[in-house]
């Protein structure tokens, strides 16, 4: 098996069009950082599903530990590698980890937490590199879309709390800026996939005051969805 056969989950609770998806999110970081760069780097994977981005840093030769807020899926991954090191965790939660790494995994997860922004802030605290991925609203404005979770109600997908959250482009990068990191946004074409559209698109205003409060049924609602959005994140002098 070649390395970027491990991307692709047999599995069709996350493979079909997560695959394909899959491969042009972890394609776009390995270009990025170069593949020596993962040699003997601590990576953690937050929201690793069945593993197998982490699988395949691993097989580059990173130290990989494997998060997620589901038992269920960190058994799956012990099953494909029983010697893998894993860690239940929920982000929505205000959660603080005993070590720091060269790099963490966060994509397809802020868009399924209530409390994105802390999250977003914890994982800045713990790592030099963020690969962070995410659903964005089109508006300027700071309005909290918050996404029900009567749509998402797979055992080993969507929020495992109340809530997820449709923030704006503005919004996380305000996060980013705040925190004092550095940043670059790739909108780039190949990271197009299906109905996981990377956009330029320009961000809207939206007639509402801010904090305000909106529920959409799903984070892909047309009127306020804007495809997503993909960030490499750099901390100086770590």
């Amino acid at each position: 098996m070649s390395n970027i056969d491990i991307l692709y989950e047999r599995s069709p609770i996350f493979g079909g069009i997560f695959n394909e998806w899959r491969v042009k999110r972890v394609n776009k970081l390995v270009t990025l950082l170069g593949v020596d760069w993962f040699k003997d780097k601590k990576v953690l994977e937050l929201g690793c599903a069945f593993g197998n981005v982490g699988f395949y840093l691993e097989s580059l030769g990173a130290k990989v530990t494997f998060s997620d807020g589901r038992q269920e899926s960190l058994d799956i991954v012990k099953l494909k590698d029983p010697s893998a090191k894993t860690i239940l965790l929920d982000l929505d939660t205000n959660w603080k980890l005993s070590e720091t790494f060269d790099l963490i995994v966060h994509f397809g997860i802020s868009y399924h937490l209530d409390n994105w922004q802390q999250d977003l802030l914890n994982t800045i605290n713990h790592a030099q590199y963020i690969a962070y991925e995410t659903a964005v609203n089109k508006f300027n404005n700071n309005i909290e879309f918050k996404i029900k979770k009567s749509n998402k109600g797979h055992a080993y997908n969507g929020p495992v709390n109340s809530l997820g959250s449709l923030p704006s482009v503005s919004m996380i990068e305000t996060i980013f800026k705040d925190s004092q990191v550095n940043y670059i946004r790739y909108d780039d074409v190949d990271l197009n996939h299906e109905c996981m559209i990377y956009t330029n698109q320009s961000s809207k205003e939206f007639k509402q005051q801010d904090n305000s409060i909106i529920y959409l049924n799903s984070w892909s609602d047309t009127w306020a969805y804007n495809g997503r959005k993909y960030w490499i994140l750099k901390k100086e002098n770590v």
